[in-house]
């Protein structure tokens, strides 16, 4: 009885831990004064999954305006894409916050003779000259940028796409103000847009069932000015409203902007070969700008792939892009091979990856959970235990997501039985 109480109070020790550690640890707030408008000014950053896992990574960054607003929702939706079904990759969240609704309308507005308070461009200076530069002081964000913005900030990403388009990579407005000033923007992108080939970046329009926002104005002027552009897409939600509008914007959107990010069964049959698939990823690193994580499900897929065929030599290959190009991949690498090897109990062979793996990065969590699972299956109960403990440790440690520390937590529970 006392070692079930035991082991009763070891097990709510880990859960609770796990909760209160790890709440909300992938966000983070800052804030900074700032010179360009004269205040204090704060932001909130969400960090991916895989951001603690290699200090050689770089990711792409989404900033979104009205930040304290939008940030949870959005937030959701992009770990969603990311992380869950493999959309997009791996991305950083900026949300910007506004100081107040009277404040956040002054910096989205343009300055005007009926606008004297309109602060667009200094605003766009804040992003430029002190944000964006603080951003990539401290976190290692790749150089490819994304601006959302929801109606007045709709309205603002639209601005900066006019006034400054090379700030960003990619625009998405949603439901946006354009109404605003007797629809100024109309008039604006079409006398700027006049002498120019094609955008600059792209950009994802969406219009709810809101009317006369000035939408359908603006998607005439790119039609007119682009029709065969393929940087611009516009979509129509006629059952959405303005407030529920920009959930599926999101989604669609980034799906749109990074549309060749998911590696597809007919693709992966197209490639055929592991330099191939490398090269695959290595092209979306360029793209993207930053040295990023092989999609984990997508991987193990991968992976499997070749270790069923017996193909060796297209697993080294393979191994040698995680080393050299995708670090943030090796635990995935080696613990998934080795939970290949395990299933057909090639002992030996899985084991020596796994030490492997943690001979290149201390950090492996996964790696030590796999090493526990290995000793557990060989009856090695205490070496099963230590390593479990290890990988939930390390997890922690990493932050990585609850859910992932549950399943470490879990193998924790079994072999300590």
């Amino acid at each position: 009885m006392k070692y079930f109480l035991l082991f009763f109070l070891l097990l709510a020790n880990i859960s609770i831990q796990g909760q209160s550690e790890n709440y909300l640890v992938n966000t983070e707030r800052g804030s900074f004064y700032s010179e360009v408008l004269q205040m204090e000014k704060s932001y909130q950053v969400f960090l991916p999954e895989s951001y603690n896992y290699s200090n050689a990574s770089a990711y792409p960054v989404i900033y979104i305006m009205d930040g304290d607003y939008n940030f949870h929702y959005l937030t959701g939706v992009i770990e969603m894409l990311s992380n869950i079904s493999e959309k997009i990759p791996e991305v950083i969240v900026v949300g910007i916050s506004d100081n107040g609704n009277a404040g956040y309308r002054k910096d989205c507005t343009m300055k005007t003779e009926q606008n004297p308070e309109g602060n667009t461009t200094t605003f766009i200076e804040y992003l430029d000259k002190e944000l964006k530069p603080k951003i990539k002081k401290e976190y290692r964000v790749s150089s490819y940028e994304i601006l959302i913005g929801h109606s007045l900030g709709g309205l603002f990403a639209t601005n900066v796409m006019l006034e400054k388009p090379e700030l960003f990579d990619a625009y998405i407005a949603i439901d946006p103000s354009y109404w605003w000033e007797d629809q100024l923007i109309i008039s604006t992108a079409d006398s700027l847009f006049k002498d120019k080939e094609d955008l600059s970046a792209n950009l994802f329009l969406t219009l709810a069932s809101t009317k006369q926002m000035g939408v359908h104005e603006f998607v005439g002027v790119l039609e007119k000015r682009f029709p065969v552009s393929k940087k611009w897409k516009f979509k129509y939600y006629e059952e959405e409203t303005h407030g529920s509008v920009g959930m599926i914007s999101v989604k669609e959107g980034l799906e749109e902007i990074f549309q060749n990010w998911e590696l597809k069964r007919a693709k992966f049959y197209e490639l055929e070969t592991a330099a191939k698939i490398v090269g695959h990823y290595e092209n979306l690193s360029d793209q993207y700008q930053g040295i990023t994580r092989i999609p984990p499900l997508s991987f193990s897929n991968i992976i499997y792939y070749f270790f069923r065929q017996e193909q060796t030599e297209e697993l080294a290959i393979i191994e040698a892009a995680v080393k050299n190009k995708f670090p943030a991949s090796q635990d995935d690498y080696y613990s998934k091979l080795a939970s290949y090897l395990m299933e057909t109990e090639k002992y030996e062979e899985a084991e020596a990856l796994l030490k492997k793996s943690i001979q290149a990065n201390p950090n492996a969590y996964k790696s030590y959970d796999g090493l526990s699972k290995l000793y557990f299956a060989k009856e090695m109960k205490d070496q099963a235990k230590v390593n479990a403990r290890k990988a939930v440790d390390i997890a922690k440690k990493l932050k990585a997501r609850q859910w992932q520390i549950n399943e470490l937590v879990s193998n924790l529970m079994k072999v300590s039985k």
